[in-house]
């Protein structure tokens, strides 16, 4: 019999700011400024966890299929690198919107350092109420960002904001298969300290999206590219223990070295990139 995941909360603004907050020492030490998974050809590439994640950004930016003059949402945009790299890419317009507020702040500084304070705008908003017209944004990205909401709501948000015919890109982690007892000791560590509230199998995303209006027009299995990340990342942290002890103290980082020790043993983890397009009517 499959478990309830006791790990399954809601987080205030305030708890999930702390937590990022407290993550900025991965980015300084270990994780490179592109705060998601990586993308690997195998266990013998030796690409590096900077060289990997860009891989990632690109693939999952290049769903989105902007252009120069439309309008794009990242939802969850965090420190704004993905956001920022899009418009510099395609020439898109993108409003990143998040909830830390030193996430912001950073973002705003990196597309200012970039010369694109102009093209691409942070701002702090809830995802599940975006402050936008309907059918404003030609295209919307979640980056990982998903575990962080109930999905039926993210996605009848992001279906609203949304022109008939535009496209929605989400990649995002979750579990093959049941989600037993055996597997939330394992995991729920990394899910509570990313403050998350659900990681949900494809079918449920498919069901929530189609719900909101949205069809399905593909879904890729990363789980084979990204499993590297886990075990790259927990190698990299442990190299750099002292300075987390300094920063975060001894018993917090040895939580933080934990849980992602589970995450990263836990072959039941996988990655998706699914794209949407929103029925016309």
């Amino acid at each position: 019999m499959s478990a309830e995941p006791s790990w399954t909360g809601a987080f205030s603004h305030q708890e999930i700011e702390r937590t990022y907050a407290m993550l900025t020492v991965l980015e300084e030490d270990a994780a490179g400024p592109d705060r998601h998974f990586g993308m690997w050809t195998g266990a013998d590439d030796p690409a590096t966890v900077e060289e990997a994640t860009g891989r990632l950004t690109a693939l999952v930016l290049s769903e989105l299929r902007a252009a120069r003059g439309s309008r794009v949402l990242d939802v969850g945009c965090g420190n704004g690198r993905p956001a920022v790299r899009l418009a510099e890419t395609s020439g898109a317009s993108v409003v990143g919107i998040d909830i830390d507020e030193r996430a912001l702040a950073a973002a705003s500084a990196y597309a200012r350092q970039r010369g694109l304070g102009h093209a691409v705008r942070f701002q702090h908003a809830d995802a599940l109420r975006p402050p936008f017209e309907d059918g404003s944004f030609d295209a919307a990205l979640a980056f990982e960002s998903t575990p962080h909401f109930d999905v039926a709501e993210l996605y009848g948000a992001l279906s609203r904001v949304l022109r008939p015919g535009g496209r929605l890109v989400v990649e995002t982690p979750y579990v093959r298969g049941r989600i037993t007892r055996d597997l939330l000791d394992r995991i729920g560590p990394y899910l509570s300290l990313l403050n998350a509230v659900s990681l949900d199998p494809p079918h449920t995303h498919l069901a929530a999206a189609r719900e909101a209006g949205l069809h399905i027009t593909e879904l890729l299995d990363l789980t084979e590219n990204v499993r590297g990340s886990f075990g790259r990342l927990l190698a990299r942290l442990e190299k750099v223990r002292p300075r987390l002890a300094d920063t975060l103290g001894d018993e917090q980082a040895g939580r933080l070295l934990a849980a992602f020790a589970g995450w990263a043993e836990a072959p039941e983890v996988g990655a998706i990139l699914m794209t949407f397009t929103r029925t016309e009517h």
